[in-house]
C-alpha cells in the first residue's frame, strides 16, 4: 500500500477514534480519498459504498486500485439489471444523481461503511438525493463524510451531514438552527441564514467527529512537488467511440512491421483529432474540477490547455481570469503575468501549454492543472516549473485531468514511463523523443484492435 504522510496517518487514527463516524474536512489536495480508503482497508470494512459526484467516480476507482490494491465496481445509468446481482467487490462506487434507482440494490448489500464524498451535495435536507442517502445509511455502523467545504454559505447547510454522521449529537434541525444559525421567524415562516455560537460548534465538532487540516498546517509533511492523475468520464461516450473505431480501422491499413514515412504526418493529424475530441468531451468535468478548487480554497490556480476551442471556453466561463496564448505578446503578456502575480482578486491563469509553458514565473500559485496533454514529458515539466521555482518554500501540486478509456489514458501512461528515464530539464523534450512517443502510441492503438 502507498505510504502515508504523517498528517494522513494522524487523520486515519482520528477516524478510528471517532469509530468511523466522522466528517473529514481537510483542504483540497491533502488526500481525503486516500485517508478514507486507508481507514476502510486497515479496519477491514466490507462491503463499502462510495457516493460521490459523477466526475469523481473513476478517480475513486483508480485511487483504490493504486493505493490499497482494491478493485471497485463503478455503477452507471439509471436502469439497474432486473436481477440483483453484484460482482464480488468489497467497494461499490455510485454518483448522487443516480442513487434513487439503485437504492434497493445497495441496501441489499448491507454495507458496513458508506463514504459520502463532497458531502455538500446533500446540504439541502429536503432534496431527493438527501432522502435517498438517509435511507441507505439507516442501520449502517460507519459513515464518513468528506469535503473541503462541507458548508458553503451558512451553518444550516452543515446539519444534514452532521445528522448522518452523528445523529446522537445532532438529532433535531430546529434545535441546531436555534443554537447555531440564529433562526428567526418572519411573516413567511422560519429562515436560517444567520450564524452564532460558532466557537462552541467548532469545539463540539473537533472533539467528537471532525478532522480538519489546512495546507498551511501540514507544510512540513508535504513533498516539494506532487503529481496526481484525475480520470474523468466523457460527456458523449458514443461520439468518441465512433471516432476511435474509425481511426483504428484507418491505421490498420498500414503495416505494423515497418513505418510508412510518407503517411506519418497524416497519422499524427488523425490521432491529434482524437486527442482533441477527448479533451472537448471532458470539458464539463474540467470546469467542475476548477469550480471545486476555487470554491474549496482561497488559492490561485494555473490551468494549461492546448487547443483554441478549449481555451476560448475556459476564458468565457471564467471572465476574471488572465489568458496567455501565442497571440498575447510583449507588454500584454507581461501585464497578464503581473496581474496574476500581484492582484489578489485574479485567481485563475489560463495558458496555452506551448506559449505559456515556458519562461513565465507564476509562483503566486502552488497548483497547476493540465486540462489537455502535450506529446512529451518535457512540455509538462516545463509547465509544472512555472509554479515550482528553485528556493520556493510552498510545495507544488500538479493535476492531470484525463478522459477515461481514451487516447489520453494511453498517452498519459507512455509519458509517465518516459518521465522516469528522462531528466527533468528546462529545455523540454527532443524531436526524437516526440516521434518515439507517437510511434508507441500508434502501436498501442492498433494492437488493441
Amino acid at each position: 500500500m502507498t505510504k502515508l504522510y504523517k498528517y494522513q496517518k494522524d487523520g486515519v487514527r482520528s477516524l478510528e477514534q471517532f469509530n468511523g463516524r466522522a466528517l473529514l474536512a481537510d483542504e483540497m489536495g491533502l488526500g481525503k480519498t486516500l485517508q478514507a480508503l486507508y481507514y476502510m482497508k486497515r479496519n477491514k470494512r466490507s462491503p463499502v459504498i462510495v457516493i460521490c459526484p459523477a466526475s469523481l467516480k473513476y478517480n475513486w476507482a483508480r485511487e483504490a486500485a493504486i493505493h490499497v490494491n482494491e478493485h471497485a465496481e463503478v455503477l452507471e445509468g439509471t436502469k439497474p439489471p432486473k436481477k440483483k446481482v453484484f460482482k464480488q467487490n468489497p467497494l461499490v462506487i455510485i454518483n448522487y444523481e443516480i442513487l434513487g434507482p439503485w437504492l434497493d440494490y445497495l441496501i441489499d448489500l448491507d454495507p458496513e461503511l458508506v463514504i459520502l464524498d463532497e458531502c455538500q451535495y446533500i446540504k439541502n435536507r429536503r432534496a431527493k438525493r438527501t432522502r435517498y442517502v438517509k435511507q441507505l445509511i439507516k442501520g449502517v455502523p460507519h459513515v464518513l463524510a468528506l469535503s473541503g467545504t462541507p458548508l458553503t454559505n451558512r451553518p444550516a447547510e452543515l446539519w444534514t451531514t452532521l445528522n448522518m454522521v452523528r445523529p446522537d449529537l445532532f438529532k433535531s434541525f430546529m434545535a441546531f438552527a436555534l443554537k447555531y444559525c440564529n433562526a428567526r421567524r418572519n411573516p413567511w415562516g422560519w429562515e436560517y441564514k444567520g450564524a452564532k455560537n460558532l466557537d462552541q460548534l467548532h469545539e463540539i465538532l473537533s472533539g467528537n467527529c471532525m478532522v480538519r487540516r489546512r495546507k498551511v498546517d501540514v507544510l512540513k509533511d508535504l513533498p516539494a512537488k506532487s503529481r496526481h492523475v484525475v480520470p474523468v468520464p466523457l460527456d458523449n461516450r458514443k461520439e468518441y467511440d465512433e471516432a476511435e473505431d474509425d481511426l483504428v480501422a484507418w491505421l490498420g491499413k498500414f503495416s505494423k512491421q515497418k513505418a510508412n514515412t510518407a503517411a506519418r504526418a497524416e497519422r499524427l493529424v488523425r490521432m491529434g483529432y482524437l486527442k482533441r475530441l477527448a479533451a472537448e468531451l471532458k470539458m464539463k468535468a474540467v470546469t467542475n474540477w476548477i469550480d471545486a478548487f476555487l470554491e474549496e480554497t482561497e488559492e490561485k490556480l494555473v490551468v494549461f490547455a492546448i487547443h483554441k476551442k478549449m481555451i476560448k471556453e475556459l476564458k468565457e466561463r471564467y471572465p476574471q481570469s488572465v489568458v496567455v496564448t501565442g497571440s498575447v505578446t510583449g507588454k500584454n503578456r507581461q501585464r497578464a503575468v503581473d496581474k496574476f502575480q500581484k492582484n489578489k482578486q485574479t485567481r485563475l491563469f489560463i495558458g496555452n501549454l506551448t506559449a505559456a509553458g515556458v519562461g513565465l514565473t507564476l509562483t503566486a500559485s502552488s497548483t497547476v492543472v493540465f486540462a489537455e496533454l502535450g506529446w512529451t514529458p518535457g512540455e509538462h515539466t516545463q509547465g509544472e516549473d512555472r509554479i515550482h521555482r528553485i528556493g520556493q518554500q510552498q510545495p507544488s501540486t500538479c493535476y492531470y485531468i484525463i478522459g477515461v478509456d481514451t487516447i489520453e489514458e494511453r498517452l498519459c501512461r507512455i509519458i509517465q514511463e518516459k518521465q522516469t528515464v528522462l531528466s527533468a530539464t528546462l529545455d523540454g523534450g527532443t524531436v526524437n523523443e516526440e516521434l518515439d512517443i507517437f510511434d508507441q502510441l500508434q502501436r498501442e492503438i492498433t494492437s488493441d484492435d
